[in-house]
């Protein structure tokens, strides 16, 4: 469902900025917003296909959060999917996949790093993305605890660079086969990130930087910043009911970040189980009333496990580094249950 959560949040950004040249997106999903949870955080960074190419992304967690950055090199601390196109292949859009792993700073001296020159690095990360029984080309994250003014809004920099495939053909500076970054949902293992230890609204932030198509030279005046903002705690209980002979009758409470709101609209998933697992679809929607909700539907003809889930959803930014496209809320999803059909009668 994760993986559900960042396509609706890239789909709502991007309908939400469709007339606009270059508009980034950022969302996060976490699996669990308890404070002082450490389970696997998904960051997730994207652009629209007709956007100039992206330079650079500046991605900060929010003061609070801690993050451990020991990892011996090799370590694979996560897994990355991300979508690109590769404009000497075709026009189509390529889907990536591959580990995140821990590599050496020593490996990224500063005086001759392209991305951060000058700046030596508490941590690298690799993202190892590639198309299936492809080599990947990896791509180094720079990861720092921050210093000086930028933790006065963090707690944690990550700082990716791409190279322009918009440059002719056989330029050093070229991106392999002229590969255009679009999307990348990066997922770290648990304890590579610890949640802040009380509760509130977590405001993570990203700052991206497009080049100027065909120079290589990235266009600081074209600079964007998205927003993905994190409520703690954010939960949504789910239990079943009694129901009138026939249906089934679910319900229980949406909790952001203490508070129990009214009119927040959650979505019912069901599945069945197949072959590939549980394919779970949307089968109802309804609106929370002083943070409670209910479904009631008819009993399945199968075996069926729900689950409900507060979709992402966008959000005016808050206090922009720069021009600001988007702030998207986080989703949560309940645990599953499972309902069986009704009895036959003898």
């Amino acid at each position: 469902m994760t993986v559900c959560g960042c396509a609706a949040a890239l789909a709502l950004a991007f309908t939400a900025m469709a007339a606009a040249s270059y508009q980034p997106a950022m969302a996060i999903f976490q699996q669990t917003y308890v404070p002082g949870g450490s389970k696997p955080v998904t960051i997730v960074v994207g652009q629209q296909t007709a956007d100039d190419p992206t330079a650079q992304i500046v991605m900060y967690a929010p003061p609070g959060y801690t993050a451990t950055l020991t990892q011996a090199p090799g370590t694979t601390i996560g897994q990355v999917t991300a979508d690109v196109k590769i404009l000497d292949l075709s026009t189509n859009t390529f889907t990536l996949k591959g580990p995140v792993k821990a590599d050496n700073p020593a490996n990224y001296p500063a005086a001759s790093n392209p991305c951060t020159p000058g700046v030596a690095h508490e941590a690298v990360w690799t993202l190892n993305a590639a198309v299936a029984g492809q080599p990947a080309n990896p791509i180094p994250v720079y990861v720092d605890h921050t210093t000086g003014p930028d933790a006065a809004f963090s707690a944690v920099k990550l700082t990716v660079c791409f190279r322009d495939p918009t440059l002719a053909a056989g330029n050093p500076r070229r991106s392999p086969n002229g590969t255009k970054f679009l999307d990348a949902a990066i997922t770290t293992v648990s304890g590579v990130f610890t949640n802040p230890p009380s509760a509130g609204t977590r405001l993570w932030r990203s700052v991206f930087t497009p080049y100027t198509p065909g120079t290589g030279v990235p266009n600081a005046a074209g600079t964007r910043e998205a927003q993905g903002v994190v409520p703690m705690p954010y939960n949504i209980s789910l239990k079943r009911i009694k129901a009138r002979r026939g249906y089934y009758r679910i319900a229980g409470r949406l909790n952001v970040a203490g508070s129990a709101p009214s009119g927040v609209q959650l979505v019912l998933f069901a599945g069945v189980k197949g072959r590939n697992g549980i394919g779970f679809k949307a089968v109802a929607k309804t609106k929370t009333r002083k943070g409670k909700y209910v479904f009631n539907r008819r009993l399945p003809k199968k075996v069926t496990y729900l689950l409900v889930e507060r979709p992402p959803t966008g959000a005016a930014c808050a206090l922009p580094l720069a021009p600001c496209t988007l702030a998207i809320v986080s989703n949560t999803i309940s645990k599953v249950i499972k309902v069986s059909p009704a009895r036959r009668r003898r």
